[in-house]
């Protein structure tokens, strides 16, 4: 059996790299710049990183779904139809 290579972009890959890290330093930085600037307690701070990690998220599955995909190659709709 031939194993066929998913080729991806290096658009996506650069977009999921860039999610990432966004995923991992915002709400770190949110939690100790909401801790120190406005002297709230850890309960506030955990809150409003839990939430930058939901808008994180949200952007993420946003931008992903509206990417438009590669169009199919020619040859693999002829192999399907074998």
């Amino acid at each position: 059996m031939s194993e066929k290579r998913i080729i991806v972009p290096p658009a996506v890959v650069r977009k999921l790299a860039i999610y990432t890290a966004a995923m991992v330093i915002a709400p770190v930085a949110s939690f100790f710049i909401v801790q120190k600037v406005f002297n709230a307690s850890a309960i506030v701070s955990g809150g409003f990183a839990a939430l930058v990690a939901n808008i994180v998220l949200i952007g993420y599955v946003v931008e992903a779904y509206s990417e438009d995909l590669p169009p199919e190659e020619p040859e693999a709709e002829e192999k399907k139809e074998k």
